[in-house]
């Protein structure tokens, strides 16, 4: 199966192999993608639930609407692309249109969905998308071994500690001195 990505205007197509008409992915409004950014990290990391993540793609294929409580997916009825993938596609390819829609929506845009389809989808392509968006948010120090990968990034986003400084712009604490070059013992004469 092989899926294309190409941007016309401001929408992103995605076709599939073997389905005549592209999907069509309309841009989300910048808080809406930020808020399905969000979810999804929380879910990647156990502190969002399954619903939370599924109105999220939702949102990435179809659209959402805003409302006092933040941004929600458009009404069933409405939702174009969730429709088709779920008559018209394995569970595989939804995966990849799904993802491939929502690192669009995200920061990473063009080069998320390209990094995600490039890399094979599934389980890959999302490991390196995932990588992407995370280092691009400042989420990840560089790491060691992929292995490490989702117990740093749950660390990170348990706490990330501040880096402002005091008014007045000192830190607390003892504060450097100037540096001197460390003396070498003299010879005993």
């Amino acid at each position: 199966m092989a899926i294309t990505a190409t941007t016309e205007g401001r929408n992103l197509h995605l076709t599939v192999e073997g389905i005549d008409d592209p999907y069509v992915i309309r841009p989300l409004p910048g808080n809406a993608g930020m808020q399905i950014t969000d979810t999804y990290l929380r879910g990647a990391t156990g502190q969002a639930d399954q619903e939370e993540i599924t109105a999220a793609l939702c949102m990435a294929l179809d659209g959402a609407a805003k409302t006092d409580e933040g941004w929600v997916p458009i009404p069933e009825d409405d939702r174009v692309n969730s429709t088709r993938i779920g008559d018209e596609l394995s569970i595989g390819e939804t995966e990849d249109v799904s993802m491939a829609a929502f690192f669009w929506q995200t920061i990473l845009s063009d080069a998320g969905v390209n990094l995600y389809l490039s890399s094979g989808g599934g389980v890959e392509g999302h490991t390196k998308a995932m990588w992407a968006l995370v280092t691009r948010l400042g989420l990840s120090p560089l790491l060691t071994s992929p292995s490490s990968a989702l117990e740093d990034l749950i660390q990170l986003l348990g706490s990330t500690p501040s880096t402002s400084s005091p008014a007045g712009g000192r830190k607390p604490g003892k504060q450097p001195q100037d540096r001197l070059p460390k003396r070498k013992n003299a010879p005993a004469v």
